[in-house]
């Protein structure tokens, strides 16, 4: 099992279209994909799920990833989250 915090950076937070992609990302991979804020506990394979959590900027979320491929994934995922700032 990996994890790891992230900040949300961007103005606009988690919205419909970086939630649809990191949705998009998380489906790629067989492993189990978790996020938390202090507030709710979301599925990243579910673009609702994220929606409902509400994540706004300055929101740390935590992603445990645990599998066979949990390594590739959080690698994938800090790229998402590193780039997240400068895109929307």
């Amino acid at each position: 099992m990996v994890q790891r915090d992230f900040t949300i950076c961007n103005e606009v937070g988690l919205h419909a279209r970086p939630a649809s992609e990191l949705c998009a990302l998380c489906k790629q991979f067989e492993s189990e994909i978790k996020g938390n804020t202090q507030k709710k506990v979301f599925n990243p394979k579910s673009v609702i799920s994220i929606l409902t959590a509400e994540i706004k900027k300055g929101t740390i979320i935590t992603i445990e990833v645990n599998g066979a491929d949990e390594e590739q994934a959080m690698s994938r995922l800090t790229e998402f989250f590193d780039g997240l700032a400068g895109e929307y």
